[in-house]
């Protein structure tokens, strides 16, 4: 249904007035998500740096020198003596060639160093130990030998280095081994039992700032919105929390994607309504069952526990009385005047057709109507009589309720009835096993209306329910009735 002209000028001008904000606010909104997207590059930064630190130590090495300070990353002194003495035996060859008892010296030592290295993994609390697998395959393919040890005591060897093209082979090292080895590094432990890590400094002046403009905007929060304390706005905006946690840092992606929300520079209307929709499919049909399956559970339970018995043949206990009527008693009034007033007229026809055929049975039996069938133009009179007498007895017995309904002598008279019935059936209801058996037979109708309900649910749609809400909303927004707007929680705007 198209919507008219004045809800659609309604609907605009709401719109207007929602998103005319004070520039100033708008201005400050804006900064402050400027800053919190800057924490979050450093925080995304700090938290991938060492998985990512051999890419930017092998192409953006002035990354690695600014930044290792701050995780507390020195070098490894094993290995960085490993590479000192290798600088040591390229001098060495540069300057005296495979001759000479220093570089003997300096061989047998890088031998003693590769023992060492395979053998007590210094790259162990790095956690490279795969680095130490790569350099040691490396060097098993160079020297086609199966031993890792055995091929670096054959690669730092006079004999090889003279067979070979030694500069040929200090290549090799120094491209296919020396950054493995050189991306090595130590990293201390705190007091705390973990990492030393200093990114809290650059952390500290971010959560300081975002610290006072929780404040501020909480504390302007409550004091725009009238019987709104400033717990309750420090409890709305709860998300702005995470900002203050030294720990799990990356969780304060949720609050900074709010802020860039509320100034409008992304959109989460359509993920809000998503997840609002997955929500609902997936409690709506778990709460519904929970609560009829428990209801009929507390129902069968009373039943179990001989409420009815108490009910019918104690009704002077202590029960609960919201008011001073008999409850059993005027329901058998009420189903009375309900048969008198509604049903009987309704059943007229076959009260007369049930009347007429027992006037008929009962003539048939009698040996002078049987004779008198035989007179002539006697054949029919007995059948008309009866049409007579059924429908003037089932019209006076009907006229006759009636008024004594209407009397105030009969309703006294059906109300006595009342009682006298409720006391007959309570009398015959003392009967053990009659309790027992009507007990059994509505215990079992509660368990199978139980599982008629859990069968109708699980066959039930929840996501085509909560599809058809989505849709009416939609239709309701178009007609003009309701603002197309999404509110996320703790946002400034109303």
């Amino acid at each position: 249904m198209p919507s008219s002209p004045v809800s659609r000028n309604n609907t605009k001008q709401y719109k207007r007035r929602r998103t005319r904000r004070n520039p100033w606010l708008l201005g400050l909104d804006r900064l402050m998500a400027l800053a919190a997207l800057a924490n979050l590059s450093l925080v995304l930064f700090n938290i991938t740096y060492i998985p990512l630190r051999d890419f930017y130590l092998s192409r953006l090495p002035q990354i690695t020198e600014l930044y290792d300070p701050i995780k507390g990353i020195v070098a490894n002194r094993d290995t960085q003596k490993y590479l000192e003495t290798v600088d040591q035996v390229e001098q060495q060859l540069a300057k005296s060639g495979t001759e000479g008892a220093e570089l003997q010296k300096l061989l047998e030592q890088l031998r003693g160093q590769s023992a060492e290295m395979v053998d007590e993994n210094p790259f162990e609390l790095a956690n490279k130990t795969g680095t130490l697998e790569k350099i040691k395959n490396r060097m098993r393919e160079q020297m086609d030998n199966e031993s890792a040890k055995g091929s670096f005591r054959e690669f730092w060897s006079v004999d090889y280095l003279k067979k070979n093209l030694w500069t040929r082979e200090l290549e090799f090292f120094s491209k296919d081994i020396r950054p493995l080895i050189a991306s090595n590094y130590y990293r201390p432990f705190g007091e705390s039992g973990d990492f030393v890590d200093f990114f809290v400094i650059i952390d500290l002046p971010f959560v300081l700032l975002f610290g006072l403009d929780y404040l501020v905007r909480t504390f302007y929060l409550s004091r725009r919105r009238q019987g709104t304390s400033w717990k309750d706005t420090i409890f709305w905006r709860w998300y702005d929390l995470l900002f203050f946690i030294p720990i799990w840092r990356i969780l304060r992606i949720l609050p900074i994607t709010l802020r860039l929300h509320q100034v409008g520079w992304i959109n989460l209307s359509r993920m809000q309504t998503q997840i609002n929709r997955f929500l609902a499919e997936s409690l709506a049909g778990d709460m519904t069952e929970i609560v009829l399956v428990q209801s009929v559970g507390i129902a069968q339970d009373a039943i179990e526990q001989g409420v009815i018995e108490q009910w019918l043949l104690n009704p002077e206990t202590d029960t609960v009385e919201i008011n001073e009527v008999n409850e059993l008693e005027e329901l058998i009034l009420q189903a009375v005047k309900i048969t008198i007033y509604k049903v009987l007229p309704q059943l007229t026809p076959d009260l007369e057709n049930v009347i007429r055929h027992a006037i008929v049975e009962a003539l048939s039996d009698i040996p002078f109507y049987r004779q008198a069938q035989q007179l002539p133009g006697m054949m029919t009179l007995p059948n008309v009589i009866a049409e007579q007498v059924s429908k003037q007895l089932t019209q006076t017995s009907q006229s006759t309720l009636t008024k004594v309904l209407n009397d105030q002598k009969g309703k006294d008279i059906f109300d006595q009835l009342g009682e006298h019935f409720t006391d007959a059936l309570r009398g015959e209801l003392q009967n053990q096993e009659t309790l027992d058996e009507i007990q059994s037979l509505l215990t079992d109708f509660l368990e199978e209306t139980k599982l008629t309900i859990l069968q109708r649910l699980e066959s039930k749609d929840g996501e085509g329910a909560a599809a058809e809400v989505e849709h009416l909303r939609q239709v309701t927004r178009d007609s003009g009735q309701l603002p197309a707007v999404q509110v996320i929680p703790g946002s400034s705007r109303p």
